[in-house]
């Protein structure tokens, strides 16, 4: 980006969708350009933005003590002082003919607590440029001076010049005997754009703190951004500016009102616990609509396809095709509806359920020693599925505390509405028995609230327990009945739908019913419909086949 043009606007960005992150810079002697602050993409032309060209921010000579000699001095142009200039370690670049005046301001970027890179302000023209290693998770800046103050009180802010403000302010305002406990004042790394993926990354860090208060822009992008955050924080505060922000605040000479509204006058904003007709109307108004297809049709018509803010139970004994279900419905939602899927397998690795998938896909089964190995194939379809369907790493956790974190950060940072999760036993199974159906009602008591709280689905597997001696066994082809899930009363209670596959794999199945099981609807909390289908497994292509019907 040439230093010599102007900041004369801002528009959309056409890369990542900011309102607020493209600049339009002038200059006298070519045409315009933008750069978008955002996603740090430059466009060289307005007239042409097809052709863009994304910034370099890696910088291979890059020493984080490239600026340690450079002063850290006042902020005059933001209002802001040495001393709080130094404690977030800012430094200034100044002009080389009187050495006086300040250039330049370079705020230092944090990976793991260590200096990465410097965000690189140009104080004549406003632009920015990235030194060194910015791409990624980023801290949130200030996030490395945390712990220092005794507070357990966190103000997060949209952007740099905004926490250096409030912290400033929130120094002359807090009276002498608390100055050992000031909150932590820390902002976003790359403005609205990324602010809730900014929280999320830092999760953990956040997560130590009893009070977050958001003191974001108050413009378009900054209230849509606030929003954002409060879906998946909604015990966060805010803090309502009469200005834009905590820096026009300070330069404005409102600091005193600045530390109120911040620091006193934030609130829960309330998420809809009490509503009137009025606040929901539209959304009543709706008609109801068929959800996505099941891979079988009478599923599809007794469930009304896969809608949103639900809950499925699938039900089998082992060996009697509940995996080749599961893997069946992920390849007709990735492939034929075209939308993608968490994959929360606790059985298996990435890679071995990974390769089960593109063997359904490729109507091959890649696990056996025999099968037609194709390894380029096999590339090929597994490639098909990257970006489509994310897998949770089960060596890391099976608690069902950092799954949730798991599904909420694929639904939030990759839109991902569809979970499989894979057996749901596997979340109680370090609990003794007399324990285990209190931790399960726990478990689904808080799937619900969260299927309700994002419009995604769940698809739960499970294992089944034997029937009691005198009764046909599964494997004879007994029917599934939802009471003989392990917590069968907290499924029944929260989940939506429960469904069972039954066959007979024993050597005494009459040949009319070999390759032959039964779909069955266990439980229908929704509509109180019911289905029951015959379904072909085919061993050629190992998929679940549905006869028409006429």
């Amino acid at each position: 980006m040439n230093s010599q043009g102007t900041a004369a606007y801002k528009i959309a960005c056409p890369e990542c969708g900011s309102s607020d992150g493209n600049q339009v810079f002038t200059y006298q002697d070519k045409e315009d350009d933008s750069y978008c602050f955002a996603c740090s993409t430059l466009f060289p032309s307005n007239t042409n933005q097809q052709e863009k060209f994304v910034m370099p921010e890696q910088n291979n000579n890059f020493n984080p003590k490239m600026f340690d000699t450079n002063p850290a001095l006042a902020l005059t142009d933001r209002g802001i002082r040495k001393e709080v200039v130094e404690i977030y370690g800012v430094k200034v670049g100044l002009s080389e003919s009187d050495g006086k005046t300040i250039t330049h301001h370079y705020y230092p970027d944090h990976k793991a607590g260590k200096v990465s890179g410097f965000e690189v302000r140009e104080v004549d023209t406003k632009s920015f440029k990235g030194v060194g290693d910015r791409k990624g998770s980023l801290d949130l800046w200030g996030q490395h001076l945390a712990g220092k103050n005794g507070s357990n009180k966190l103000f997060i802010t949209e952007g740099r010049c905004d926490a250096m403000a409030l912290y400033q302010v929130i120094i002359d305002n807090t009276p002498a005997k608390f100055k050992s406990y000031l909150p932590s004042v820390v902002s976003l790394t790359r403005g609205a754009t990324t602010g809730l993926k900014d929280i999320i990354n830092n999760r953990e860090f956040v997560d130590t703190y009893k009070e977050v208060i958001l003191v974001l822009d108050g413009d378009e992008a900054g209230q849509k951004a606030t929003k954002d955050i409060l879906k998946a924080f909604n015990n966060f505060k805010v803090a309502k500016l009469p200005l834009k922000d905590a820096n026009d605040m300070l330069l404005e000479g409102r600091g005193k009102e600045l530390y109120q509204k911040a620091v006193w006058d934030s609130t829960v904003v309330r998420q809809g616990e009490v509503l009137d007709i009025e606040d929901f109307i539209d959304k009543a108004l709706e008609q109801p609509k068929m959800g996505l297809s099941f891979p079988w049709p009478t599923v599809t018509k007794a469930c009304f396809g896969i809608r949103p803010n639900t809950i499925h139970i699938v039900g089998a004994a082992p060996k009697i095709g509940k995996t080749d279900h599961q893997h069946q419905l992920v390849t007709h939602l990735v492939y034929q509806e075209e939308v993608n899927v968490g994959m929360f397998d606790l059985e298996n690795s990435p890679a071995k359920t990974a390769k089960k998938l593109a063997g359904k896909r490729d109507k091959v089964d890649y696990t056996r020693p025999d099968a037609e190995y194709d390894t380029d194939k096999l590339r090929s379809t597994l490639l098909t599925m990257q970006g489509k369907v994310r897998f949770y790493d089960r060596s890391a956790s099976r608690d069902w505390d950092d799954i949730r974190i798991a599904i909420e950060e694929m639904h939030l940072l990759d839109g991902i509405n569809i979970f499989i999760l894979d057996p749901l036993t596997a979340l109680i199974s370090r609990y003794a028995s007399s324990e285990a159906n209190d931790k399960l009602n726990e478990i689904m008591t808080d799937m619900a609230d969260l299927v309700l709280k994002y419009p995604i689905t769940i698809f739960c597997y499970s294992h089944v327990n034997p029937k009691p001696k005198g009764n046909k066994s599964h494997e004879q082809g007994g029917k599934v009945y939802s009471h003989e899930f392990t917590g069968s009363r907290a499924m029944e209670k929260w989940a939506h739908y429960g469904h069972g596959i039954s066959r007979d794999r024993s050597e005494d199945c009459p040949p009319e019913r070999e390759n032959i099981s039964e779909f069955r609807m266990l439980f229908d909390r929704d509509f109180g419909q019911g289905y029951s289908c015959d379904v072909v497994f085919d061993e050629r292509t190992i998929t679940y086949l549905e006869p028409r019907r006429y």
